[in-house]
């Protein structure tokens, strides 16, 4: 079942190599259950404090979870949960979150043909309530955050919206509204662009949305 072969890395991260490789060999899925604690550490030659170490890892990964009278489950993984408590800390540097907020920007404008394809009027209806006054094209931080939230949900990919929101925490300190050297489009002629204009008329209207920011990463 285990190879217990030890490498020049620590014990403890063997075990969570041989649990990794365990679980992807039998493609288990979530709600399966690992062996038990003992017959891990029989199995590995080691403790089974260093087995309990390397589940540690795993649960601090989201990857397994103990239930009462079932032991060790495979949960079903969030994909990005170590990249989440990261930015719970917010640690980054600033050139890092330069790059994380290029990726912000990259993954708004290529949704824009997955928010263009499933979009309905329900859907559209739905984000013109948060487009704020007409002619408006200055937003506190909580609109911004609602309109594009409900934008990119039109795109229907989980893992999006939760990479999204992960990003949101990330820049919740930072008010990104105070260079508006050039005009971007507002909430609203994304909303009329998006309901009656060609995708390729949305994309660009999305990207004047961002000219200011796409300008201050670029530093003009």
């Amino acid at each position: 079942m285990f190879t217990a072969k030890m490498t020049p890395m620590t014990l403890a991260d063997c075990v969570e190599d041989q649990l990794l490789n365990f679980m992807c060999c039998h493609q288990l899925k979530a709600g399966d259950v690992l062996p038990r604690e003992e017959e891990l550490a029989a199995n590995l030659n080691v403790s089974r404090h260093i087995v309990r170490e390397g589940i540690s890892r795993l649960k601090a990964l989201d990857l397994v979870e103990s239930r009462k009278r079932k032991g060790l489950v495979v949960k079903k993984p969030h994909a990005f949960s170590g990249f989440r408590k990261l930015a719970e800390v917010n640690l980054f540097t600033p050139e890092e979150r330069r790059e994380l907020n290029e990726i912000r920007l990259a993954m708004e404008i290529g949704l824009c043909d997955f928010i263009y394809m499933r979009k309905t009027p329900e859907k559209i209806k739905e984000l013109r309530t948060l487009t704020g006054s007409i002619g408006t094209y200055r937003y506190t931080r909580e609109q911004e955050v609602e309109f594009h939230s409900c934008l990119v949900g039109i795109a229907g990919n989980r893992q999006v919206i939760q990479f999204r929101d992960i990003l949101v925490k990330i820049f919740a300190d930072r008010d990104i509204f105070t260079n508006q050297e050039h005009k971007p489009s507002t909430h609203l002629e994304i909303c009329d662009t998006l309901e009656h204009g060609t995708i390729e008329e949305f994309r660009q209207v999305m990207r004047q949305h961002f000219v200011n920011t796409f300008n201050e990463i670029s530093g003009k």
